[in-house]
């Protein structure tokens, strides 16, 4: 199989046997990658590197750990959005869970990872990334970007919706603008961007959970995992981290005890705000 010729994917552990399982794994799958055994030397090569696609650092690391590695990352390199970053954990928490979603963070992966799951994850972000560079790059005397501008306007207005919006008193008016604006993010979505800007599945429920609770209906744990479009056992882990980090609730279902619905809780409308905000990052031209 042969090697991607650029390096997209930039592999940070300090441990230098874990960085070179890591990357023989990934060269198994055709994917090209360079190392770094510290921050420090990850950010310089991220400097020198912009064709670089896809972070993937360890947490525990000295002097600066994975968390806050990443968070340089994104400060620091704000003006690309496409960049992926993924974590690696010995240990699944909810400090983890929360943290990756605060750093929109593509996916966090368990040690010992293994080659597909892996290969699978890192594939993943660089498609996305392709994508969500092609977004940026739209040229802005196109079609493709007066729409693209169009759907950003929206977003706003979501965002606003949900700022305004009260769980308790919100008119049945208002449920019906944010409902309809939430559609017409979706179905842009699907016909623009495609996966560039499709959140990753915990996002991706979020997103349903907002829907559902518009539009009244409960939303079984079944349905959520079918709608966040990712393997049954990646969205029941995501399912399992949303409800640790109190972004949704479980609700039984008072006919049928086999059956659990999910909702969304008021820091999971809190959490949508924030990543419609950030949104607009990925449309090209002024805001």
């Amino acid at each position: 199989m042969d090697i991607q010729a650029h390096e997209r994917v930039l592999l940070v552990d300090d441990d230098p046997r874990a960085l070179k399982a890591m990357s023989r794994a990934l060269a198994g799958g055709g994917i090209a990658c360079v190392t770094a055994g510290s921050a420090g030397d990850a950010l310089a090569l991220l400097r020198s590197r912009a064709r670089i696609d896809v972070v993937l650092s360890d947490i525990y690391m000295p002097s600066m750990d994975g968390i806050e590695f990443l968070g340089a990352v994104r400060r620091e390199f704000a003006d690309r959005p496409w960049l992926q970053l993924l974590l690696v954990t010995g240990q699944a928490s909810v400090t983890t869970a929360v943290a990756a979603m605060r750093l929109d963070a593509s996916d966090y992966l368990i040690k010992p990872v293994e080659p597909t799951p892996l290969r699978e994850a890192v594939g993943h972000a660089l498609a996305r990334a392709e994508s969500i560079r092609r977004v940026r790059h739209t040229a802005l005397d196109t079609p493709q970007a007066a729409e693209l501008q169009r759907v950003a306007a929206a977003v706003r207005d979501l965002a606003q919706e949900l700022r305004q919006a009260d769980s308790a008193t919100t008119a049945d008016r208002g449920d019906l603008r944010t409902l309809h604006l939430l559609q017409r993010l979706q179905d842009a979505r699907e016909s623009i961007f495609r996966d560039a800007v499709m959140p990753e599945p915990a996002w991706e429920m979020l997103a349903e959970l907002m829907r559902a609770r518009l539009a009244g209906q409960q939303v079984s744990v079944t349905s959520l995992a079918m709608a966040s479009k990712s393997p049954t056992t990646t969205a029941l882990r995501r399912i399992e981290d949303l409800l640790a980090c109190g972004l949704v609730a479980r609700v039984p279902d008072p006919d049928d005890r086999r059956r659990t619905y999910v909702e969304l809780t008021p820091e999971g409308l809190a959490r949508m705000q924030l990543f419609l905000e950030g949104f607009g990052r990925l449309v090209p031209g002024p805001q």
